[in-house]
């Protein structure tokens, strides 16, 4: 017996130092390094850094009232839209009950943007209501005289009634009102002849108007002369004469397809491609247009491709300036708030979250009814990067272009015409404006990956998703890399699987602090990248985490972070 208890003494001693280590481990583990979502998490909490100045910027963004005439107000109407129906009923949905009362669309625009953006008044505020104008009355539009019967908080002379109508809106908090304007008088419409000197005189006034009320822009659009350069040229001469602080808008009128079929456009070759349409013909009128343009819209776009249709315009437009560096109009790029951000564009915002849901009719695929936080974080950073000039720098575009397809099945969009079959848009995989292209790496299909350098020196860079019937909208990540002559802010865009900067190793810094643009709260995350004397390396999970980390419930917009060196 004394033998057996000798070897379990012997046992037990050896055992004593296993079980220490177990124990030693198995404490370890319940004091793990806390995961990264946690560390982001702890330090938005802790943070009272902002990074993001709060005075508005100097971008001539705006929202727009016609998505909403079109698809907030009731399920007829948005079968009569997607069935290409003609104005008049839109227009009559445009007025001063809808806009700021009820159901109040202004209201649910987020106020931390309002002071950046116009409110763009589009087709029907100057029309009074159940008046008829169909493609073969369009001349009824275009008066420039507030409506009234549904503005009829605005009375007065034709300059008072929209001098209150600026009023109004400055009192919720907006930059200001927007006008939209037909291309043509609304002479013909009284049965009047006239001559190009009563047509000027006719616009002198209205410009006149414009000036006594504060009104700073005007979106010309539509109209009998949509395609008539001289017509838009005086227009635009006119507006420097007499008020040279308005803005104007102009626009190729045109499909909302890049060189597809289109019952109101010219017969193209099908290409996809914006440089293409019309032998060239699309590109070159655009061209001109931004010869004297002080803004130029890219124009409307099916939501299922908005984003390679809007890029290719956006990218054909800017390469044709790059060796003309005295062009001052700038691009509005419509509703892609993440290609205005990179690429130096003006936005058209019509996203709302009072679309109606309406499952026979998918006009909102994306639901960007739900993506408004895209927006905010696209209008923020442009208080420190605003959109610049075509003519400011150089455009790099790649030799290799994504090809995106839908099939559109019926009321999947307003072209109609197009029901049943299937349309193709190609863009520039790669896109970099003032700077050199990213390197992409991707283990499936690239996304689109776009850049810029600023004129202040600032730089953004981004990824858009790319579009296929079958696979539906897809998301590639990527390792993306760009090149950084000097350490400046950079507007980080989209959704990545790694985001490389290289910069000049003369340039020291200590920390890096990155910022949801959505957001009040910058966070120190120079001890969870990867650095060496020549770059920085961000993995995609951080720049997810922070660039969504004051997302607001139930919105589904994609990362967008302000990174800055200190």
């Amino acid at each position: 017996m004394k033998y057996l208890l000798n070897i379990w003494d012997q046992v037990i001693k050896a055992l004593i130092p296993i079980a220490s280590i177990i124990i030693f481990s198995l404490a370890n583990c319940s004091e793990q390094k806390p995961d990264l979502k946690y560390i982001v998490q702890q330090r938005y909490k802790e943070s009272e850094l902002n990074l993001i100045p709060d005075s508005a910027g100097i971008t001539p963004s705006y929202w727009c009232t016609w998505s909403n005439q079109n698809f907030a107000t009731d399920t007829f109407t948005v079968r009569y839209a997607i069935g290409g129906g003609h104005h008049s009923h839109i227009a009559d949905n445009l007025n001063e009950e809808a806009v700021f009362r009820n159901p109040g669309w202004e209201k649910q625009i987020p106020q931390k943007i309002k002071k950046d953006l116009y409110l763009m008044f589009d087709l029907g505020w100057d029309i009074p209501a159940d008046s008829y104008a169909d493609k073969t009355r369009k001349w009824i539009l275009g008066t420039s005289e507030l409506a009234t019967d549904k503005f009829p908080s605005c009375t007065g002379t034709f300059a008072e009634r929209i001098a209150k109508l600026n009023s109004i809106v400055k009192e919720e908090g907006w930059k200001g009102a927007g006008l939209w304007i037909a291309a043509h008088s609304s002479f013909e419409s009284k049965g009047m002849k006239y001559t190009a000197q009563e047509e000027e005189t006719f616009f002198r006034e209205r410009l006149k108007w414009s000036k006594v009320a504060g009104i700073q822009y005007w979106k010309v659009d539509y109209g009998v002369k949509a395609a008539d350069i001289k017509f838009r040229e005086m227009l635009t001469r006119l507006a420097h004469e007499e008020y040279p602080a308005l803005w104007i808008e102009h626009s190729r009128s045109g499909s909302p397809f890049n060189d597809q079929e289109c019952p109101y456009d010219p017969p193209g070759t099908m290409t996809g491609s914006f440089k293409q349409w019309n032998n060239g013909k699309a590109l070159l009128f655009t061209h001109d247009l931004l010869n004297f343009s002080d803004v130029l819209r890219t124009y409307d776009v099916s939501a299922q491709l908005s984003i390679p249709t809007t890029l290719d315009r956006v990218a054909q437009i800017l390469n044709s300036f790059t060796s003309k560096p005295n062009s001052k109009g700038i691009l509005n790029c419509e509703d892609e708030p993440y290609i205005a951000a990179v690429l130096g564009c003006a936005s058209g915002i019509m996203r709302h979250p009072a679309f109606l849901d309406y499952p026979v009719f998918e006009y909102d695929p994306l639901q960007v009814k739900k993506q408004l936080n895209a927006s905010i974080r696209s209008v923020r950073w442009q208080r420190m990067s605003p959109a610049f000039s075509v003519g400011s720098s150089g455009t790099n575009l790649d030799t290799v272009s994504n090809i995106d397809y839908w099939n559109f099945k019926h009321g999947q969009t307003w072209a109609y015409w197009m029901f049943g079959k299937t349309v193709s848009q190609l863009a520039p995989a790669r896109l970099a404006r003032g700077m050199k292209l990213p390197i992409v790496k991707s283990d499936s299909i690239n996304p689109y990956v776009i850049c810029c350098k600023f004129p202040n020196g600032n730089y953004a860079v981004g990824t858009l998703l790319r579009t296929d019937s079958v696979k539906g909208f897809v998301y590639p990540l990527a390792d993306v890399a760009i090149q950084c002559d000097q350490l400046a802010p950079v507007g980080v865009f989209g959704n990545f699987k790694s985001l490389t900067i290289y910069y000049n190793p003369e340039n020291n810094f200590k920390q890096v602090v990155m910022q949801d643009l959505a957001g009040d709260k910058a966070i120190d995350i120079t001890d969870l990248i990867t650095r060496d004397k020549k770059s920085i390396k961000i993995s995609g999970e951080l720049l997810k985490l922070v660039g969504l980390s004051a997302a607001e419930k139930n919105d589904i917009s994609e990362p967008g972070s302000l990174l800055i060196f200190r």
